[in-house]
């Protein structure tokens, strides 16, 4: 490292270089001609988001010398790898002359700094099992990757979303990041690993929604799980048997039952208090406290914790801080940037977007932290797969616009809801559906009010009629999707808490705004809370079910123009029990005989019953026609023609 000070100051010093190590080993009489050089860098990616120089995530955290070991092999590796390609890329000629000698060569730093600089990839890096000096379970399970913790994006948050490039190392340079559906990677050799060697354990495709993921959210790391629930239990996992975790009383019911009957087995103990009382939480930490872990707002009573207020409190004691912001996703809230040392998603929601997949996300901002969630990763198998992350990519480009549209209707049903006599009380972090203090400290910490909403109508039987009565509001769990969901968390997402411990309003009701026309969801809740009052029949057929059978059929016989109806009074609603039949039916049930009416058009006949069904009847002459065909290409294929 001295020779290198001396001889090359500008290969440590500058851009994204820093010293670490560095070592030279020149064999001219090989054949090979092996070449080795040893720098630790910072960053080779993310310049096309603008992204300043920043600590790479992903080499073992065994020791200060186990840690420049691999980090120097990795680059090492890079640089051997471009040498070897020397022949066949041009532009890469030159970057060792070997009647020289290379340290001493003014013109080695820059070459090296022009032909490696953001042309280096780590798809090729080698770990040498032979020369390793760290533990086998310490060696990093994808390729380094950028460290966003405390990264300043220089684009807007919708353009976030879209502009970032998963695979710059493809050789091909797709445009969206593809789909590595598989479970092995083919090694080097038998004693050294490559970048990637079982999916388990590190995905490319994965790999791309972790950094997109990590960007977004300024994290060292972000990590995807197969489920919501998983990501929580790993967060869990971090914690061993003696310690405790203190957590929000209103958290979602998956957590709860995570807590107290799995937790709890395993020897860590549980507090649950109100993290909206800041004296309340500080009574509740002990010496043992190692976690506290909130949600902002809370499911469902969107209850608001002051997130820098508690991160404040929990550092005094060295106690870490997670909070779920499945409700708030990053285009909205990054609680990295204030003080949380754990975000976690459920990607379900929000990231995906449209109810198609399942996956969960913990997002850390330390890379010690970052380290052991990637051990637990790929030691209990929880991650995501590649067809999935897939998914999630794609959801994330428009996360942007259709939060912005969701909030923008939740708004709106919102003032809807606060007019209605039937609604007792409204919970939403917004104007009217919170206190003033909420809302200042929901504001300083997020830049949107989401698109959850929920509220109580004073009656556990009138809330049952009202989910039952909705028509676009589809009665189900989970939110985030583009469709717009409603449910009674207290016999569906928290049923799994014990009613004597809920601190939820049996009567509660929650809806999940999606991108629909406002008027609509509006109507569609207004016409529920007329039926759920009894001022208004609720007809059992007079959902949206998107069969449209009372539309003629296609293609429609000339001579049923006539007796089709008005086709002005057609709508999207479901038919009675009258209504037009499908094609080609059978029979017809009613209280009546059917009548038929046969018309030829065509060489084709149509038989139309009362009822208006169509039935198509085949000629006797194309019936025969077709059966001597059949028997006629059969007999020439037992014939072998």
């Amino acid at each position: 490292l001295a020779i290198v000070k001396s001889k090359l100051p500008g290969l440590v010093t500058s851009g994204s270089w820093t010293s670490s190590s560095f070592s030279l080993q020149q064999h001219r009489k090989s054949a090979a001609h092996p070449f080795h050089v040893a720098v630790r860098i910072c960053c080779f990616e993310g310049s096309a988001n603008g992204m300043a120089c920043c600590e790479p995530f992903g080499g073992p955290r065994v020791g200060q010398k186990a840690d420049e070991d691999v980090d120097a092999r990795r680059l090492e590796n890079a640089v051997w790898r471009l040498y070897k390609k020397e022949q066949s890329h041009p532009d890469l000629k030159g970057i060792v002359d070997e009647s020289q000698d290379l340290i001493g060569s003014p013109s080695f730093v820059q070459k090296a700094r022009d032909v490696i600089g953001e042309k280096c990839s780590f798809v090729d890096v080698r770990f040498d099992q032979n020369e390793r000096q760290c533990e086998y379970d310490d060696l990093p399970t994808f390729p380094l990757r950028p460290n966003f913790a405390g990264f300043k994006n220089q684009l807007q948050p919708a353009s976030e979303c879209v502009v970032f490039d998963g695979c710059p190392e493809d050789p091909y340079h797709p445009s969206n990041t593809p789909i590595y559906q598989t479970a092995t990677f083919v090694q080097p050799s038998a004693n050294e690993f490559g970048p990637y060697d079982y999916s388990r354990s590190g995905n490319p495709t994965r790999t791309a929604l972790e950094k997109h993921v990590a960007m977004l959210e300024q994290a060292a790391a972000a990590f995807a799980f197969a489920s919501g629930m998983a990501a929580l239990h790993t967060v869990t996992r971090l914690l061993k048997c003696g310690d405790e975790v203190v957590a929000n009383e209103d958290i979602y019911g998956g957590m709860h039952r995570l807590l107290t009957q799995d937790c709890s087995h395993s020897g860590v103990e549980v507090t649950f208090v109100d993290t909206t009382d800041l004296s309340a939480l500080a009574k509740a930490i002990s010496p043992r406290t190692r976690l506290i872990h909130l949600e902002s707002p809370s499911n469902p009573r969107m209850r608001i914790t002051d997130i820098r207020a508690v991160c404040a409190l929990a550092r005094k004691h060295g106690v870490l801080v997670s909070v779920d912001s499945t409700m708030m996703p990053p285009v909205i809230c990054k609680p990295l940037t204030l003080g949380v040392d754990i975000v976690v998603h459920s990607a379900t929601k929000f990231f995906s977007g449209h109810a198609d997949c399942t996956g969960g996300l913990v997002c850390v901002r330390d890379p010690e932290l970052a380290h052991r969630v990637a051990f637990l990763q790929n030691a209990e198998g929880t991650a995501l797969a590649p067809f999935e992350c897939f998914l999630f990519l794609r959801g994330i480009k428009t996360m942007f616009l259709r939060v912005e549209r969701a909030q923008k209707n939740a708004r709106q049903v919102v003032a809807f809801l606060q007019k209605s006599p039937y609604i007792t009380n409204v919970f939403f972090p917004g104007p009217g559906g919170c206190d003033a203090r909420s809302l200042a400290i929901h504001r300083s910490q997020s830049r949107g009010c989401g698109s959850v909403i929920s509220f109580t109508t004073g009656s556990l039987e009138f809330s049952r009629r009202l989910v039952d009565a909705c028509k676009i509001f589809k009665t189900t769990v989970s939110f985030g999707s583009v469709n717009s969901l409603l449910e009674m968390p207290c016999t569906m997402s928290h049923a799994s808490i014990p009613k004597e411990k809920r601190t939820l309003p049996e009567d509660l009701v929650r809806l999940s705004v999606g991108i629909e026309d406002e008027m609509d969801l509006i109507l569609d809740l207004e016409q529920a809370l007329k039926v759920a009052a009894g001022e208004l029949d609720r007809s059992p057929n007079a959902g949206y079910d998107s069969q449209f059978q009372e539309l003629p059929v296609v293609p429609q016989p000339q001579f049923l123009a006539s007796s089709s109806g008005n086709a002005d009074e057609m709508s999207t609603r479901s038919p009675t029990a009258g209504a037009a039949g499908e094609l080609c039916s059978d029979s017809w049930s009613g209280s009546e005989e059917p009548t038929t009416e046969t018309q030829s058009i065509d060489n084709a006949r149509f038989q139309v019953s009362k009822d208006g069904s169509v039935s198509y009847v085949l000629p006797a002459l194309h019936a025969a026609a077709l059966t001597g065909g059949f028997v006629a290409l059969f007999w020439r294929l037992s014939r072998g023609r």
